[in-house]
């Protein structure tokens, strides 16, 4: 059996109704799914693909980060920015349309955390618009204490402006510190997220005692790659890649990724990310 067809043999696939689908930011939407066996299974960081039923326009789905899952209620939440025409569509549907679905998938954060006897003491969350998505079910857990217990963990989120920030109060209600960052200085502190990283990691926070988890546009995983490795900082990116199948099957969403001998290889964003150790991606 290959890797592909073992992984989809785990997945939880079907046509599901949609119970709320609402804007939450400019551009920006949150879709909420009845799907008790993927909400059982979901872990931090994973995501999901979605698509249109018996639509050929566009024909494959796409891929949505996982926001929450209820397992109580087997409530299942996506957010997502309206970009294209397969999402403004998306966004016209309304509670009781149904989608079909499968995942979730994904290695999610488990790639990145540390044993809790390792676990650092200082972590940082960096967000840039919708890659805010991929950190609430971890925050859940770090508020909790089922992660990490000990760290002292700070969210760090920017965007253009303070309209296209979404979901604030949902992440503030979770209780863990929390930095803004808007390019306009609309809300928060002026300039991109790296901008906030010293005040939360001063030059003199040792190396080891740090490490710093981040997820949004290329440009800003670029740049908070490159400012972590400059101070000697773990860091771990989760990518937003392209993808038609979300399984490994169309190598639609390779990346560039340094194998242990220095050599450099393709990794599947889907299967084998979407995170992955900064230090080993080719940001140039």
């Amino acid at each position: 059996m290959t890797e592909c067809s073992s992984q989809w043999k785990e997945l939880w696939a079907g046509n599901h109704a949609i119970l709320a689908n609402e804007q939450v930011g400019a551009d920006t939407w949150k879709i909420a799914l009845d799907a008790p066996e993927l909400a059982e299974r979901a872990k931090p960081g994973q995501f999901l693909m979605l698509r249109l039923p018996e639509c050929a326009d566009p024909l494959l789905g796409r891929p949505f980060g996982i926001f929450n899952a209820d397992v109580a209620t087997g409530r299942v939440e996506a957010v997502y920015a309206v970009v294209g025409k397969g999402t403004r569509r998306l966004a016209a549907l309304k509670p009781g349309d149904r989608l079909e679905l499968w995942g979730p998938l994904g290695n999610g954060w488990n790639a990145a955390l540390r044993a809790e006897s390792t676990a650092p003491k200082r972590l940082a969350l960096v967000a840039g618009g919708v890659g805010c998505v991929p950190f609430y079910l971890l925050m859940k857990e770090l508020a909790s204490g089922a992660r990490y217990a000990g760290t002292k963990a700070t969210f760090v989120y920017g965007a253009r402006n303070a309209e296209r920030l979404c979901c604030v109060d949902e992440f503030r209600a979770l209780g863990l510190d929390a930095a803004l960052v808007t390019e306009d200085g609309s809300v928060g502190k002026r300039g991109f997220v790296t901008a906030a990283l010293p005040e939360i990691l001063p030059k003199e926070t040792a190396p080891e005692d740090v490490q710093i988890l981040a997820c949004g546009p290329t440009p800003m995983l670029r740049a908070v790659a490159n400012w972590s490795a400059g101070r000697g900082y773990e860091c771990w990116t989760s990518l937003e890649s392209p993808m038609a199948c979300g399984m490994g099957l169309c190598f639609s969403c390779v990346v560039d990724w340094r194998a242990d001998d220095g050599t450099w290889d393709y990794k599947r964003a889907c299967v084998d990310g979407p995170v992955f150790d900064a230090a080993r991606l080719k940001w140039d």
